[in-house]
């Protein structure tokens, strides 16, 4: 492990990504955003994240990513089971994780991974679709003149997506109109929905971020460089690439956030 970061928008004690740090695994585990129809007496997205870590990082090195996946989600489903909670219908989480006996990052879900500086591309999802449409109503909302500072305080883009939102949950793991909403929440997660990215035999560099940060980078200080110029140009977060939620007064950021850049020796 080279670099690493853990930051909570709100704090560290409420923070949903969670940091694996193994002799043979390291990644990112990204618990979902508590949402308001979620069941209060369910699992939440951090406890959803902290169990799946704990999973992955406990991995035999001649695990396959179906078998992880596999195991993973058999650990969120009993967690959902003993809360009386369906599989599939409560929070979630997604990771990306270096697996260093199959020389191999699998990723279900959103996270950015960056091998020896290259972009592994993400696969269209749901909350992309999510997002613009948030970014549209604040764009009109900014047009007929309303100040920025009050759409952060009180994002009425937010509020028109709530439903959309709520409908990705039935979509999870599921191939809707091109996008792939891949998720760890207690049911089966199809094998087209983990991406497996060989990595060369030789030495290389590995960053896995999760989507806190906008974009993926080489460093941790290059990371938090871009994310802290976007904040200050862009604090509802609807450029390019635009966000399902802003940076909202008395928060550190518009979202959890972790990072981990990590040497792979020669194989």
């Amino acid at each position: 492990m080279v670099e690493r970061a853990l930051v909570g928008a709100v704090s560290e004690a409420e923070c949903a990504d969670v940091l694996v740090l193994a002799p043979r695994v390291a990644g990112v585990v990204d618990g979902a955003t508590a949402k308001p129809w979620d069941d209060p007496g369910g699992p939440d997205g951090r406890t959803i994240a902290l169990t799946a870590a704990a999973r992955l990082a406990a991995l035999d090195p001649a695990t396959t990513a179906q078998e992880a996946v596999r195991a993973v989600t058999g650990d969120v489903g009993r967690l959902l089971d003993a809360a009386g909670i369906g599989r599939g219908a409560g929070s979630a989480a997604s990771f990306a994780v270096v697996h260093l006996g199959s020389r191999q990052v699998w990723r279900v879900g959103e996270a950015h991974v960056l091998v020896n500086g290259r972009a592994i591309p993400e696969r269209p999802t749901g909350e992309d679709v999510v997002a613009r449409a948030r970014a549209l109503v604040l764009r009109s909302e900014l047009d007929a003149g309303a100040e920025v500072e009050r759409l952060r305080a009180d994002d009425p883009g937010r509020a028109a997506v709530q439903p959309l939102l709520r409908a990705l949950v039935g979509l999870r793991n599921r191939p809707v109109a091109g996008y792939r909403n891949a998720a760890v929440d207690g049911g089966d997660v199809p094998p087209g929905f983990v991406d497996v990215v060989d990595l060369p035999d030789e030495r290389c560099e590995v960053v896995i971020a999760s989507d806190g940060y906008p974009a993926a980078a080489p460093s941790l200080a290059e990371a938090e460089r871009l994310l802290a110029e976007r904040l200050a140009a862009d604090p509802l977060m609807i450029d390019e690439p635009p966000a399902t939620k802003g940076w909202a007064p008395g928060k550190r950021s518009f979202d959890d956030r972790s990072y981990l850049r990590v040497v792979v020796p020669r194989g």
